[in-house]
C-alpha cells in the first residue's frame, strides 16, 4: 500500500491515534530507559512515535519508503538528535552493521507482499542492530485478521486466502472515529513463518504484546472483543 495520497494521509494519521494505547505506549513501557542509545524507527510514517523516541533516545533516525511521509515530518518534527531519511527496509545501506541499540517496526509487514522480500528486510534489520539489542514490530493480530466483521473493521479475503498461505493478500475496510473511512490493502504473515524468519536472521522472541486499551483511552475508540495488534518484543543473539 502506498502512502503518497494527501487524503489517505490525512485519514492515516487520525487512525494512528490510537496507537498511542494500542502499540505505542506498550513499546515504551517496554524498552524502559533508552538515555543515550541509537534508535531507528522503520515505517515512521506519520513521525509522532519517532518525535517521542528523540525525546527519550540519544539518536534517533526514522525511515520511510513514502517520500510525502518524510517530508511531511522533516516539516513537523526538527531536533538535533533526529533525522529522517527516506528508505527502503530491505537495503539499509546508509548504516553500519551493529549501529542501532534499538529497532522499532510498527506496522509495516502488512505491507510487504512477498516471502524473499519479508526475509531481506528482517536479515537487514538484524544486520544493523547490536548483539543483544532490541527489534520491536507489529502486526494485525492473527484473531483480526481471521474476523471478517465485528465493529466498526471488515475484511475482504482474495479468493485464494488461507491463514496458513503466506503473503495472503486481503483488504481491510475501517471506520475511523469522525466517520471517514480508510481502506488497507494487506498481505497476512502466519506465526509460524514469523517464527522462522526470526530464527534465521539470529533474532529471538522475548515478549509478545496483544493489545488492549487501557482504562484512560478515549471512547472514541471501538473496544474490539480481540486483540487488533500484535507486537514482537525480539533481542538480536550475541553469536
Amino acid at each position: 500500500m502506498k502512502y503518497e495520497n494527501k487524503e489517505l494521509l490525512g485519514n492515516y494519521k487520525t487512525k494512528a491515534e490510537e496507537h498511542w494505547f494500542t502499540i505505542f505506549n506498550p513499546i515504551l513501557n517496554y524498552l524502559g530507559n533508552l538515555k543515550g542509545k541509537k534508535v531507528l524507527d522503520v515505517g515512521c510514517g506519520t513521525g509522532e512515535f519517532t518525535y517521542e523516541l528523540s525525546k527519550r533516545a540519544g539518536q534517533v533516525v526514522g525511515i520511510d519508503l513514502s517520500k510525502k511521509w518524510i517530508e511531511s515530518c522533516r516539516v513537523q518534527f526538527k531536533k538535533d538528535n533526529l533525522r529522517f531519511i527516506q528508505q527502503n527496509a530491505n537495503d539499509l545501506k546508509n548504516f553500519k552493521s551493529e549501529y542501532f541499540d534499538v529497532v522499532i517496526m510498527n506496522m509495516v509487514v502488512p505491507n510487504i507482499y512477498i516471502a524473499s522480500g519479508m526475509r531481506k528486510v528482517f536479515k537487514e534489520i538484524s544486520r544493523v542492530t547490536k548483539k543483544s539489542g532490541d527489534f520491536v514490530f507489529s502486526d494485525l493480530h492473527p484473531v483480526c485478521v481471521m474476523t471478517k466483521k465485528a465493529g466498526r473493521r471488515e475484511q475482504k479475503y482474495s479468493k485464494d486466502f488461507s491463514y496458513l498461505k503466506e503473503g495472503a493478500k486481503f483488504s481491510a475496510f475501517v471506520t475511523l472515529p469522525d466517520g471517514k473511512k480508510i481502506e488497507f490493502d494487506d498481505a497476512h504473515w502466519s506465526l509460524g513463518f514469523y517464527a522462522d524468519v526470526l530464527n534465521e536472521s539470529g533474532l529471538r522472541i522475548n515478549k509478545i504484546i496483544e493489545s488492549e486499551y487501557p482504562e484512560n483511552a478515549p471512547k472514541k475508540f471501538y473496544r474490539h472483543p480481540f486483540p487488533e495488534y500484535i507486537t514482537f518484543c525480539c533481542k538480536k543473539l550475541k553469536k
